[in-house]
């Protein structure tokens, strides 16, 4: 599958805050997430679509799946 790279510029803020959530997901993920791992979770949500199959981050062995609970 050909995939596309997103150049995304972000605030000072904007990647505390994802850093922060990377971390908070550390405990339920097992591992620190990527920023990229975090903005799909986000689009996911946002979206309302389920992007595990195929959107995966192809660094990592098997996809992680948090819930919609657990990303709040």
């Amino acid at each position: 599958m050909e995939r596309s790279q997103l150049n995304l510029r972000i605030s000072d803020q904007l990647g505390k805050l994802i850093d922060a959530k990377r971390i908070e997901l550390a405990a339920t993920m097992g591992s620190i997430p990527s920023r990229s791992e975090i903005l799909r979770l986000s689009l996911e949500a946002f979206l309302g679509k389920d992007l595990s199959e195929t959107e995966v981050d192809r660094r990592r062995v098997a996809p992680h799946k948090v819930s919609a609970k657990k990303r709040d």
